[in-house]
């Protein structure tokens, strides 16, 4: 017993010569800078205490085990440098487009467009939507080919056939479709396209017989009037322009004859 008296007197010997050699190591500024030191720990302590924080010592821990606090560390990292190698035109920008596509959503949440997502995912999936834009780049490629003349004439003539389907509207137009289907149900229509070509290939020698009516209408009004009596009228027969005038009616007259449908000859 005397000896481990003994022995705790030595130790406390040796911890006294070890405090008193460590007080007369430290100097006032060493003394300063503990005193700061063991201050702000205590501080830390207290704030720790009252902010909760040692609830949050059980996370940490898990993520020190899983590894999750160095990505965290290392994603930190990332941000910060992605933060340095950011200019002021760069956030500008960012910013810009963030707002643009916040202001996009809203007015899209507005208006109602997620009712056209299903349409929209129909006609991606039937190839609809790629027909729409071919269609887009046809028309592009036709407005840039069109030149003002070309629009202009394009204009006037949507124009005229619309005021012609006006007029064929306010004069009657539907009695002249009834006509031509009662023509179409007969056959007649079918006939009068086989003959209206023929019938445009001779109207010059329609016309031409019509003007020489006209000019022989003329000539006889201008001639003076026949003396009447066998003799002038043996000498007019006697010409040779009367004769072939003469032989030219009997010709025609003849043709008419045989030309004529069996159904009129008379019986």
């Amino acid at each position: 017993m005397n000896e481990v008296v003994k022995a705790g007197g030595r130790v406390d010997g040796d911890v006294e010569h070890v405090v008193v050699a460590a007080r007369d190591a430290l100097t006032d500024e060493m003394v300063g800078r503990l005193s700061a030191t063991a201050a702000d720990a205590m501080d830390m302590i207290d704030q720790v205490q009252r902010s909760g924080l040692a609830k949050a010592i059980p996370q940490l821990a898990q993520l020190v085990n899983d590894g999750d606090l160095e990505r965290l560390a290392n994603l930190s990292r990332v941000y910060a440098a992605g933060q340095d190698a950011l200019t002021d035109e760069m956030v500008a920008r960012l910013t810009d487009a963030v707002g643009g596509g916040l202001a996009f959503i809203d007015q899209a949440q507005r208006a109602g467009l997620e009712r056209a997502i299903p349409v929209l995912v129909e006609l991606v999936d039937n190839g609809d939507l790629q027909r729409l834009v071919k269609l887009a780049r046809v028309y592009g490629s036709a407005e840039d080919a069109l030149t003002e003349e070309m629009v202009g004439r394009l204009a006037e003539t949507f124009g005229n056939g619309v005021s012609l389907l006006d007029r064929l509207s306010r004069g009657g137009g539907e009695r002249i479709v009834a006509m031509l289907e009662r023509l179409e149900s007969t056959g007649s229509l079918e006939k009068l396209a086989g003959t209206l070509p023929r019938l445009l290939e001779r109207l010059d020698q329609i016309q031409a017989m019509l003007e020489c009516v006209d000019d022989a209408a003329a000539e006889s009004a201008k001639t003076p009037r026949s003396s009447g009596g066998v003799g002038p009228l043996w000498r007019t027969m006697k010409e040779g322009e009367t004769q072939d005038t003469l032989r030219f009616l009997m010709l025609l007259g003849k043709r008419l004859r045989t030309s004529r449908p069996h159904g009129n000859s008379p019986g």
